[in-house]
């Protein structure tokens, strides 16, 4: 059995929470509407450690929303923690019951990360913001995009993002059919996550715009490197990962 990753702290928990919701329901709407104020919502399910990312940082929270098959009006929602979570902050009428499973859930995966070893197999799902960082102006040369993360559009570029991703994380993408050439990576883009909020800029209250570009991967992979996998899954890939993006989800290859 693959031996505890040295990252991980003996009395740490690792949750993950499913919850049902009713998209008819006025407050799921407008934090759907809204990536900021779904953020919210989600950090009011745990104790106010620290205000806005670092919050979240120190709560270990990430999370992802899914459509579901057979119901237009109900999402899914995972959210993992490292703290369990108290949902009573999201009263009973927008909940939603779906195909007779318990809603709210709450379980532990840490046991399940810590027997992730190099050489397995995993299926695997990411919703993430895939960008990239224009280079800086040239002297006498101004663009306002220069030196900025723009979104990656064309899926080849997608792909490759998440390749490289895998080598930094500790896994790597698998061919499909024992092609190499041609990974099993499916790529689905989804609307663009929007939002805004009200921050402190140090002169009075200043509205900034969110704006994520939408992209979920599915697929197969290999870990390569125990410790950088298992670090992927409690951390999160990729950037926007206080609005929705990041959640490695895996599951075994049956």
């Amino acid at each position: 059995m693959p031996q505890k990753s040295t990252h991980w702290k003996d009395d740490m928990g690792i949750y993950l929470s499913r919850l049902y919701l009713n998209t008819l329901h006025r407050d799921i709407r407008v934090q759907l509407g809204n990536c900021y104020r779904m953020h919210q919502k989600i950090l009011s399910a745990f104790p106010d450690v620290n205000g806005g990312d670092k919050g979240r940082n120190a709560l270990g929270v990430l999370y992802r929303i899914e459509t579901v098959e057979k119901s237009s009006d109900t999402i899914r929602l995972l959210v993992q923690s490292a703290m369990e979570p108290n949902w009573r902050v999201y009263p009973s009428s927008s909940l939603k019951d779906y195909d007779n499973q318990q809603n709210p859930s709450v379980r532990r995966v840490d046991s399940l990360y810590y027997r992730i070893g190099v050489g397995m197999q995993l299926l695997f799902r990411l919703r993430a913001n895939p960008t990239k960082r224009l280079r800086s102006n040239v002297v006498g040369q101004e663009d306002k995009l220069s030196g900025k993360r723009v979104a990656l559009l064309r899926e080849s570029e997608q792909v490759a993002w998440l390749a490289r991703k895998g080598e930094q994380h500790g896994f790597r993408l698998l061919g499909a059919d024992g092609n190499p050439e041609m990974l099993s990576v499916q790529v689905a883009k989804q609307e663009e996550s929007w939002g805004w909020y009200r921050r402190d800029s140090g002169t009075g209250d200043v509205s900034e715009h969110l704006n994520f570009g939408a992209v979920v991967f599915s697929g197969l992979l290999e870990v390569t490197h125990q410790e950088q996998f298992q670090t992927a899954l409690v951390n999160g890939i990729g950037s926007g990962k206080a609005f929705g993006f990041g959640l490695l989800s895996i599951a075994q290859v049956r």
